[in-house]
């Protein structure tokens, strides 16, 4: 069985959505002739921690950690965790002090705080993968520092095979805008970018306009595979409720807010007296607490939300269960264009009705066009009297939204997983 080496920040026991794209990769490569083997931190800095996901992970598969030092450490001490965003989550908050800690994280350690990983790393994979006679390397980001890695790899090691793998991307990210950049800060973001893809033998990415970013950039070879979902989660059964529950799974800041969608709530609830009483609005993940206040101050829904804060994996596919109708929110950004949340596909696999809400002209939009689901909608120009028809229409089950079995089956983790196989094998 062929090997190929996965450098990942993100990996079980740590929770989130950055785990599940490579966790699920490396479930499934067995079955496609290749064997995983996973470098990641030893001590990442991370609050979200999910135990269940590691009963993903092939048996005896080779898992090699290394230390890792992480200025956010002495923040930590000095001001403590809550005082402002850690790992990358951006807010709407605009403290001095926040303010403060975003610029020194964005002008000092570029491209991100893992950068002091990089190097120490690079030294003990130099050995390891001569040893174990590795031929192939993934690195996935953010953080782009897995990718500065790969990048030292590959020039020490010209034969090594490189997929570079970004879920995100680097330097047309707009969040970049967040952390008051200077112009050499920029331009050194932009010039480690450059010099990945270049020497990068596969740059992967997960939509079609970060796909042609990256061809733009001057990436030597680009090629898609989106995220998707796992068959193996969506064994279970719905469960009965009087409620009518919008559900939504994930992080909602000031890019993420539907605010006419929570103005037709209350309109909704207003006018019809079984919507009032039977609608919960679930809400799990990081949720900006402004947006929280927001949805409170509608007399309405004041009472209609339930906050469910960090679920893991497991709990979530549970909560799923009960879900009436999924609530998917994209950046309303430039970069949000080409974002394919990793819920949209979970969403598909659960099979119930999606409302969704992003920028115009996304991939995610046309998606949706080509699915033939006619729920997607502009945060700030929208046919208000069309959202709440559907709204009703799914509360009244008029309304299922399915995609066919096989237009799903193309989104598979399995399927997913033999596509990545054959770009390995094109490697050889």
């Amino acid at each position: 069985m062929k090997k190929v080496l996965i450098i990942s920040y993100y990996w079980p026991p740590s929770g989130g959505s950055g785990v599940q794209r490579w966790l699920k990769f490396s479930k499934y490569l067995p079955k496609y002739g290749w064997k995983p083997i996973v470098c990641t931190p030893e001590n990442p800095y991370n609050e979200l921690f999910d135990l269940e996901l590691s009963k993903d992970l092939p048996d005896n598969i080779n898992i090699w950690k290394f230390p890792i030092w992480e200025p956010y450490i002495i923040k930590d001490k000095i001001f403590g965790k809550n005082s402002t965003q850690t790992s990358g989550i951006i807010s709407s908050k605009s403290s001095v002090l926040n303010r403060f800690f975003k610029w020194i994280r964005g002008n000092f350690f570029v491209p991100d705080p893992k950068i002091l990983w990089v190097k120490p790393t690079v030294k003990k994979l130099y050995q390891k993968i001569k040893s174990n006679n590795i031929e192939h390397i993934v690195t996935t980001g953010p953080p782009h520092s897995m990718h500065l890695i790969g990048l030292s790899l590959k020039k020490k090691i010209p034969n090594l095979k490189w997929i570079a793998d970004f879920r995100d991307p680097w330097s047309k990210l707009d969040l970049l805008d967040e952390f008051s950049l200077s112009e050499s800060s920029r331009r050194r973001h932009e010039r480690l970018e450059r010099d990945v893809i270049k020497n990068a033998d596969i740059t992967l990415t997960v939509s079609e306009s970060w796909y042609e970013d990256f061809k733009i950039l001057g990436a030597a070879r680009t090629e898609i595979i989106t995220n998707g979902f796992d068959k193996d989660d969506f064994t279970f059964q719905d469960k009965s409720t009087k409620k009518f529950i919008i559900g939504h799974y994930g992080l909602i800041n000031h890019l993420r807010n539907p605010k006419l969608f929570w103005e037709i709530l209350d309109k909704l609830c207003r006018k019809y007296n079984d919507f009032n009483n039977q609608l919960e609005i679930h809400l799990a993940g990081n949720i900006d607490k402004a947006i929280i206040n927001e949805i409170k101050s509608y007399s309405s829904l004041h009472d209609k939300i339930i906050n469910l804060g960090y679920l893991s994996h497991k709990e979530v596919l549970n909560h799923y269960s009960y879900v009436s109708l999924f609530l998917l929110l994209i950046f309303n950004s430039d970069s949000g264009k080409g974002n394919y949340p990793g819920k949209m596909f979970e969403y598909f696999g659960a099979r119930k009705p999606i409302l969704a809400f992003g920028p115009e002209g996304s991939d995610a939009e046309n998606l949706f066009k080509d699915l033939n689901l006619k729920t997607y909608f502009n945060y700030n120009h929208l046919d208000e009297a069309l959202l709440a028809e559907i709204i009703m229409d799914v509360f009244n089950n008029k309304r299922s939204n399915l995609i066919s079995s096989d237009r799903l089956d193309c989104f598979s983790r399995e399927k997913l997983t033999y596509r990545l196989s054959n770009l390995l094998n094109t490697l050889n």
